[in-house]
């Protein structure tokens, strides 16, 4: 796929937390923290230098009005639009595709990327923040690839292309979050399982599986995590998302991305990403 003059929905477009998320952090890890460029964001930038139009779908306001500001700067036309989305309101999500068709006429890609991860042990949480984590990270993945499905089945047999964030937490046990595990292992699953649906339909659903990279979602324990293993940088992880989108051979395939092996689909030979098929 060109993403020349495709049109892009990412969830989880800002790198800021919830005001929500922000006070339960703040009640187990009361730490200063430096706000980082997370993946839809960075992947939104990387689109539109590439010609494509996005929809940020993201809860803070502030942050996604912002980035969309600086995405159409000095455009002959917009090329972003933002859309406040919750995710587990699947009505609101209904409503960033209903303003993809109005703003754009259309969608090509859809990225399921919203995500969290929980902030405490299990039996500290008295709060349920675990169904947050199941809610946000899988059953939100699930109901926005079936509208994304219902997207792209109208550009007939032009079909599109849906990447999930997955995690190397849904390949490999993760004991400090297990229900981010459990999650991201579900969404591997769900990925996989549609792969055959590209046949009949040229629609694909890929997924990434990045080890822990410098984003929000590991701000708390980055320096827990720096002592174990090296971080992947952002950008490679945006290598990742476009090698799915662009190459139309990715079928229900799971790219990992490892500070030891790079770029590497499961059950494929490992690729340089600036090879992929236009």
């Amino acid at each position: 796929m060109l993403v020349e003059n495709k049109v892009a929905i990412i969830t989880g477009a800002s790198s800021v937390l919830s005001s929500r998320e922000k006070r339960l952090t703040n009640s187990y890890f009361p730490t200063s923290r430096k706000l980082l460029v997370g993946f839809g964001k960075a992947l939104a930038a990387r689109l539109v230098a590439k010609g494509a139009k996005v929809i940020l779908a993201d809860i803070n306001a502030k942050d996604g009005e912002r980035l969309a500001a600086e995405l159409n700067q000095e455009k002959k036309e917009r090329v972003a639009f933002y859309v406040q989305c919750d995710v587990t309101n699947f009505a609101q999500q209904a409503e960033m595709f209903a303003a993809a068709e109005r703003h754009f006429g259309r969608v090509n890609i859809v990225i399921n990327n919203a995500g969290i991860a929980e902030r405490m042990p299990l039996w500290m949480d008295e709060q349920g923040v675990w169904k947050k984590v199941l809610n946000i990270d899988l059953a939100a993945v699930i109901e926005g690839t079936r509208l994304g499905i219902q997207a792209l089945q109208k550009n007939g047999n032009e079909g599109g292309v849906i990447v999930n964030t997955a995690s190397l937490a849904g390949l490999y046990p993760q004991a400090m979050t297990p229900v981010y595990s459990a999650a991201k292992f579900g969404v591997i699953g769900f990925t996989r399982s549609l792969k055959d649906y590209a046949d009949s339909t040229n629609i694909r659903v890929n997924a990434v599986a990045p080890s822990f990279s410098d984003t929000n979602i590991i701000a708390d324990i980055k320096e827990i995590i720096e002592g174990i293993a090296p971080l992947v940088p952002v950008e490679q992880v945006i290598d990742a998302f476009m090698m799915l989108i662009e190459d139309d051979s990715y079928k229900g395939d799971v790219i990992r991305i490892t500070p030891q092996y790079g770029i590497s689909a499961i059950g494929r030979a490992a690729r340089d990403p600036k090879k992929s098929k236009l």
